[in-house]
C-alpha cells in the first residue's frame, strides 16, 4: 500500500516515525525545523522495549556503531551510605540503551534519510495545515511552500507548535526543574545501570550515555534557586552529598568548570492525539516526568503502533482511531506509574517517605519483587492491574513498618500523623489507579477521532 505522508519534526520520534511509516510503503517527506540538533537537553536513555523497536526499525547496529552503549537496569539508593537496589532488565528484555542525543537523531537521520522514498529537509518550518472541509490534507511551510499528504504525523515535541492549531488543550502541569551535567572520566558505583539517588531535595538520575560518558538529571523544585550560580551552590551543598564517592567530586567538579543546563520539567497530558488526517506521536501526544526514562520508549510504541494500523488500512479514520486508542491503552499506565514514583521519590511529606520505606523493604524481600518493578518501570508490563498489585504491597509493608515504631516507644501522636499521611498518599495513589483504570475503558471503547475548528477552503 503506498501512501503519502509528511511528519513535522525531524528529531527522534519523527524519524523513528519515518523509519516505520516508509516499512510499511509510506513516501515520506520529514520537515525539520532547526538546521542542526538542537543544542538543548533532550532524552537519552531507552528501555529494552525501546531498543527492540529500533531493531525493528533497522537502526539498532547504527545506534550501538555509532556510540551507544548497552545499559542493563536500574540501581537506586536511599543515600550516600547505603547499598543501591539493583533492579536489572530480564535477561529475555535484552539491554537498554543509553547514547548522546544530538549524536542519536544525526545517525537516525543519515541511516533514515537513504531508505527509498524518505526526504528529510532541515531549516523547514511548518507554521499551519492545509484542510479540506474536515479533514487534515497537509502543511503549509513559514516560506508558502504547500506540502499535501493523505497522512501528516506531528512530532515536534511537547512545546509542539502545531497542537493548539487542531483545537487540542492539553493539561499542563509545571513539576521541577531539571538540570543536567555531563561528567567525563567517572564511573557508576553500580555498573552499567541508570542510577537512581535518593535523599535530596529531589531526585538525582545519572546514567551513562558514551564510554566513560555519564549525564546527571537532577530535579530541582520549583523556586529553590535562579541562575548558574545559585544552582551550583544548591547542587554543591543539598544534593551532591547524596552522591557516594568518588563519582560525587566529579559532578562536584563538572558543576564549578562546564556548561550545564537547567530546563523546566512539565507533565503534559492529552485527551485526544488523532483527528481525520493528523496524528500527534511522542511529546507531541504528551509526556510525563523524565525520572523513569519512558519519553522515547513510548515514543516508539506510538510509531510502531501507528506503523502498524496505517500499514493494515491505510491512513483512514479508523486507523487512526485504533491508534488513538493503543496510544492511550500504554501511555495511561505510563502516566500512572511516573507520576506515583516521583511522588514517592520526592518524599516531601511523611507519608510519601513512609511508601518510600516500602518500596526499599519490598525491594530487598525477593528478586520477584524487584522484577516485577523492574517490568512497570520498563513498559514491559502495563496493567493497571498489575500497579495496583505492586503498589498496594508496598503500601501494606510501610503501613506494617509505621504501627511498628509503636514498639519502638514513638510518641503515638506522632505515629498516627505518619499513618495518617501514609493512608492520605497512599489511597490517594490506589484511587488514581481507579481513575485511569475507568478511563482506559473510555479511551478504548468510546474515544473518536478529535474534530478540528475552523475548518477552511484548502490553499
Amino acid at each position: 500500500m503506498s501512501f503519502e505522508v509528511v511528519v513535522v519534526g525531524g528529531g527522534f520520534t519523527g524519524m523513528a516515525a519515518a523509519a516505520a511509516l516508509s516499512q510499511r510503503g509510506a513516501r515520506l517527506t520529514v520537515l525539520e525545523a532547526a538546521q542542526s540538533t538542537p543544542p538543548q537537553f533532550r532524552g537519552e536513555l531507552i528501555h529494552p522495549k525501546g531498543v527492540r523497536a529500533l531493531d525493528v526499525l533497522g537502526l539498532k547496529q547504527a545506534l550501538f556503531e555509532g556510540g551507544g552503549v548497552a545499559v542493563h537496569g536500574f540501581a537506586v539508593t536511599p543515600d550516600a551510605n547505603q547499598e543501591a537496589v539493583v533492579l536489572p532488565y530480564a535477561d529475555t528484555a535484552g539491554p537498554g540503551l543509553g547514547i548522546d542525543h544530538p549524536l542519536m537523531v544525526l545517525t537516525m537521520r543519515r541511516e533514515v534519510g537513504k531508505r527509498p522514498g524518505v526526504s528529510v529537509s532541515t531549516g523547514a518550518r511548518a507554521v499551519d495545515f492545509v484542510r479540506e472541509g474536515e479533514r487534515i490534507a497537509g502543511v503549509k511551510r513559514a516560506d508558502g511552500t504547500v506540502h499535501r499528504a493523505d497522512l501528516v504525523v506531528v512530532a515536534d515535541g511537547r512545546q509542539s507548535k502545531l497542537r493548539p492549531l487542531l483545537g487540542l488543550q492539553p493539561e499542563v502541569k509545571l513539576l521541577s526543574h531539571t538540570v543536567a551535567v555531563a561528567v567525563e572520566g567517572a564511573l557508576l558505583p553500580w555498573g552499567m545501570n541508570g542510577h537512581v539517588f535518593l535523599g535530596a531535595p529531589g531526585p538525582i538520575l545519572a546514567y551513562p550515555y558514551a564510554p566513560r560518558k555519564i549525564r546527571f538529571c537532577i530535579d530541582v523544585p520549583v523556586g529553590l534557586a535562579k541562575g548558574k550560580a545559585a544552582f551550583v551552590e544548591l547542587l554543591e551543598t543539598k544534593y551532591a552529598p547524596f552522591v557516594p564517592q568518588p563519582l560525587r567530586d566529579a559532578l562536584v567538579k563538572a558543576l564549578r568548570e562546564e556548561p550545564f543546563e537547567a530546563v523546566a520539567t512539565h507533565s503534559i497530558s492529552t485527551d485526544a492525539c488523532a483527528a481525520p488526517g493528523v496524528v500527534l506521536v511522542g511529546d507531541a501526544g504528551g509526556c510525563a516526568h523524565p525520572l523513569t526514562a519512558s519519553g522515547m520508549t513510548n515514543a516508539l510504541n506510538d510509531v510502531l503502533s501507528l506503523a502498524e494500523v496505517v500499514g493494515e488500512q491505510g491512513p483512514s479514520d479508523a486507523a487512526l482511531e485504533e491508534y488513538q486508542r493503543r496510544r492511550y491503552d500504554f501511555i495511561r499506565m505510563r502516566e500512572l506509574f511516573t507520576d506515583a514514583l516521583y511522588e514517592v521519590f520526592r518524599a516531601h511529606d511523611p507519608g510519601s517517605k513512609s511508601l518510600q520505606a516500602g518500596v526499599f523493604r519490598y525491594w530487598r524481600s525477593s528478586e520477584r519483587s524487584r522484577q516485577a518493578s523492574m517490568d512497570i518501570l520498563s513498559g514491559e508490563d502495563v496493567r493497571t492491574s498489575r500497579f495496583v498489585a505492586e503498589y498496594s504491597r508496598v503500601f501494606g509493608l510501610s503501613a506494617l513498618d509505621v504501627l511498628a515504631s509503636l514498639k519502638r516507644r514513638a510518641p503515638l501522636k506522632d505515629t498516627t500523623l505518619q499513618m495518617r499521611s501514609l493512608v492520605k498518599t497512599g489511597f490517594g495513589r490506589l484511587e488514581a489507579a481507579m481513575g485511569r483504570t475507568a478511563r482506559k475503558v473510555v479511551d478504548r471503547y468510546r474515544l473518536k477521532l478529535h474534530r478540528v475548528p475552523g475548518e477552511q477552503p484548502s490553499a
